[in-house]
């Protein structure tokens, strides 16, 4: 083999990234990744808000300098001081990362301000979200191109899709991915479902949402009612929603989405 042939091959292989390789998310604690990582499955496979608010603040003990556990220990934080605190100290380390550490993290920052809005009952502007919308776009998919198996990213970013394009879009990015024979995590199942039921395929929904109770480990999980309420919800069953709202919160009372789903349910239950 000649010398140029032999630089060639060897370049190539250095250079292209492993598209298996699990990236270190900014932390080189293999403990505090896995907490991190546990608190992705625990909120968006299973609905357990509590138990995943527990791993992110683990996940922080064990390294104090993981940045992005920080942020989502802000983003589920019940407590308005302590967001606005760790909202202040991650911007001001903001500019000491790079790569793709720090293009995750302007993501989470910007939602982190946006959901500290909410809750202090601030005005948040079409401006904001468009542009929070078009930087997760931006980040996130450039992100799986380099990281593909980076599940709970892609779940992230479907819901970005969904958030630009609508329902039709998010399932037909879906769609893709089950043709390039991946298979979807519980909550991309419970998000198909959830998708189908916006474009009223009623009957889609609850098929998939018996795939769903087949790929988890127990049908006991807050993610089971919170996705039946949500099928409830768009067939205007309203009284029916809010019973599986409230089988949510009783299996986790720090689920934020059934929260703001069943305010919604109240307040259209009261104006009939």
């Amino acid at each position: 083999m000649n010398a140029s042939l032999w630089l060639f091959l060897y370049l190539s292989f250095a250079v292209l990234p492993k598209e298996n390789e699990q990236f270190h998310y900014g932390t080189s604690s293999p403990e505090a990744r896995a907490e991190y990582l546990k608190g992705w499955e625990q909120i968006l496979d299973r609905g357990e808000w509590t138990l995943a608010e527990a791993s992110f603040r683990k996940a922080v003990d064990l390294d104090s300098s993981f940045l992005l556990a920080w942020s989502q220990v802000g983003r589920i934080s019940k407590n308005p001081e302590e967001r606005a605190l760790i909202f202040q100290q991650l911007s001001g380390k903001k500019s000491q990362v790079t790569g793709w550490e720090k293009k995750l993290l302007e993501v989470y920052l910007y939602s982190l301000e946006l959901i500290d809005s909410k809750d202090r009952g601030l005005p948040i502007t079409r401006e904001q979200i468009s542009e929070f919308y078009t930087l997760s776009k931006s980040n996130f998919s450039a992100f799986l191109n380099l990281h593909p198996s980076e599940d709970y990213i892609y779940s992230e970013y479907i819901e970005v899709i969904h958030g630009i394009y609508g329902p039709e879009a998010a399932l037909d990015t879906l769609q893709k991915q089950i043709t390039k024979g991946k298979n979807l995590n519980p909550f991309l199942i419970s998000y198909t479902a959830q998708m189908q039921a916006e474009l009223k395929d009623f009957k889609g929904t609850l098929e998939t949402i018996e795939n769903l109770k087949k790929n988890l480990d127990s049908a006991e999980l807050p993610i089971v009612p919170f996705t039946y309420a949500y099928y409830n919800f768009e067939k205007k069953e309203y009284l029916t929603a809010g019973q599986f709202l409230d089988q949510t919160l009783a299996l986790d009372p720090n689920h934020i989405l059934a929260q703001r789903m069943n305010r919604r349910v109240q307040d259209i239950l009261i104006g009939h």
